[in-house]
């Protein structure tokens, strides 16, 4: 199956009733972070949502363009993704390497390839990226733990971005937590 997972530089939100608070691992360059939750959904149902870009555009704040640019292989998938930001910062965009590792649990890799995909005016590239979602199936609802290393690039301090990151990993798990929640949510076609 090929992998559509979707990585993201997110927007601050406030915490989510599911998160049980991230951790921080100081690191030379960007520091790591993790967040584990519980999502009310299973496993299967929820692979296409963090998958495919027509579920993504919907959960994922600030998203202007997703586009996957390359499948390598039945597991991997390169991916272009623009987001919008507030003023007076420039919108940042990646390209990312995703994979998935099938087994008990479930791992979902995100390895930022920057040169795979030219620059784009108005953005700015985000230099390094790595990530992981790791997925525990338990039945009706799914274990999650969130894993992200970012440098956002464009002159913003990484001190600076290590602090909004708690906020940022928050966010995207409070956007899916209600997406996965929404009765109104449908199906999409795969990308």
């Amino acid at each position: 199956m090929r992998c559509k997972v979707i990585l993201s530089l997110l927007l601050v939100m406030p915490l989510p009733a599911m998160a049980a608070g991230v951790t921080r691992t100081s690191l030379p360059g960007p520091d790591r972070f993790t967040l584990q939750a519980v999502l009310p959904i299973s496993l299967k149902q929820l692979l296409p949502i963090l998958e495919q870009p027509c579920h993504v555009r919907q959960w994922m704040p600030g998203i202007k363009t997703l586009t996957i640019l390359d499948t390598p292989s039945a597991t991997q998938t390169l991916v272009y993704m623009a987001r919008k930001a507030p003023w007076p910062l420039a919108g940042r965009d990646a390209v990312t390497l995703f994979e998935r590792h099938t087994g008990d649990p479930l791992v979902l890799t995100m390895s930022g390839n920057p040169a795979a995909y030219p620059e784009q005016p108005s953005y700015v590239r985000v230099p390094y990226t790595e990530g992981s979602w790791t997925l525990h199936d338990q039945g009706d609802s799914t274990d999650v733990i969130y894993q992200q290393q970012v440098d956002p690039g464009g002159g913003i301090p990484q001190w600076l971005a290590d602090q909004l990151a708690p906020g940022q990993m928050e966010a995207a798990l409070a956007a899916l937590e209600h997406y996965v929640r929404d009765p109104q949510r449908t199906d999409c076609t795969a990308d």
